[in-house]
Protein backbone atom coordinates (compact mmCIF):
# COMPACT_ATOMS: atom_id res chain seq x y z
CA UNK A 1 0.00 0.00 0.00
CA UNK A 2 2.70 2.42 0.91
CA UNK A 3 4.20 2.23 -2.75
CA UNK A 4 0.96 2.73 -4.14
CA UNK A 5 1.38 5.89 -2.69
CA UNK A 6 4.83 6.89 -3.15
CA UNK A 7 3.94 5.96 -6.98
CA UNK A 8 0.99 8.07 -7.04
CA UNK A 9 2.79 11.06 -5.37
CA UNK A 10 6.00 10.31 -7.81
CA UNK A 11 3.23 10.75 -10.67
CA UNK A 12 1.55 14.07 -9.49
CA UNK A 13 5.00 15.64 -9.03
CA UNK A 14 6.16 14.83 -12.79
CA UNK A 15 2.66 16.22 -14.05
CA UNK A 16 3.62 19.27 -11.82
CA UNK A 17 6.63 19.65 -13.31
CA UNK A 18 5.53 19.18 -16.63
CA UNK A 19 3.68 22.20 -16.43
CA UNK A 20 6.20 24.27 -15.66
CA UNK A 21 8.17 23.76 -19.04
CA UNK A 22 9.46 26.68 -21.46
CA UNK A 23 6.79 29.70 -21.29
CA UNK A 24 5.76 30.59 -24.85
CA UNK A 25 5.90 34.16 -25.98
CA UNK A 26 4.13 35.79 -28.74
CA UNK A 27 6.07 38.28 -31.04
CA UNK A 28 3.95 41.17 -32.54
CA UNK A 29 5.94 42.40 -35.63
CA UNK A 30 5.40 45.91 -36.98
CA UNK A 31 3.73 44.95 -40.29
CA UNK A 32 1.05 43.49 -37.96
CA UNK A 33 2.08 39.82 -38.04
CA UNK A 34 2.54 37.29 -35.08
CA UNK A 35 5.01 34.42 -34.21
CA UNK A 36 4.96 32.62 -31.27
CA UNK A 37 8.45 31.59 -29.65
CA UNK A 38 9.03 29.08 -27.36
CA UNK A 39 11.05 30.45 -24.18
CA UNK A 40 12.13 33.78 -24.08
CA UNK A 41 13.51 35.56 -26.83
CA UNK A 42 17.31 36.35 -26.69
CA UNK A 43 18.38 40.06 -27.73
CA UNK A 44 22.05 40.53 -29.45
CA UNK A 45 22.99 43.96 -28.66
CA UNK A 46 25.92 43.71 -31.50
CA UNK A 47 23.72 42.71 -34.35
CA UNK A 48 20.38 44.30 -32.95
CA UNK A 49 18.41 41.35 -33.30
CA UNK A 50 16.33 38.79 -31.55
CA UNK A 51 16.59 35.18 -32.02
CA UNK A 52 14.09 32.44 -30.83
CA UNK A 53 12.72 28.87 -31.41
CA UNK A 54 9.82 28.89 -33.21
CA UNK A 55 7.10 25.90 -32.39
CA UNK A 56 8.53 23.45 -35.36
CA UNK A 57 11.88 24.00 -33.31
CA UNK A 58 13.81 26.00 -35.70
CA UNK A 59 15.89 28.86 -34.64
CA UNK A 60 14.60 32.55 -35.87
CA UNK A 61 16.37 35.71 -36.03
CA UNK A 62 13.99 38.92 -36.42
CA UNK A 63 15.23 42.72 -36.44
CA UNK A 64 14.66 44.47 -33.20
CA UNK A 65 13.35 47.32 -35.64
CA UNK A 66 10.41 44.64 -37.09
CA UNK A 67 9.39 44.27 -33.49
CA UNK A 68 6.59 46.08 -32.04
CA UNK A 69 5.84 44.12 -29.31
CA UNK A 70 6.71 40.58 -27.14
CA UNK A 71 4.52 39.47 -24.35
CA UNK A 72 4.46 36.34 -22.48
CA UNK A 73 1.73 33.77 -23.27
CA UNK A 74 -0.75 33.34 -20.15
CA UNK A 75 -1.72 29.53 -19.60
Amino acid sequence: MKNIFIAGLLCAGLLVFAGCGSKHHTITKTDGSTAVSVGNPQFNKDSNTYTYENLDGQETTIKREDVQQIEENKK
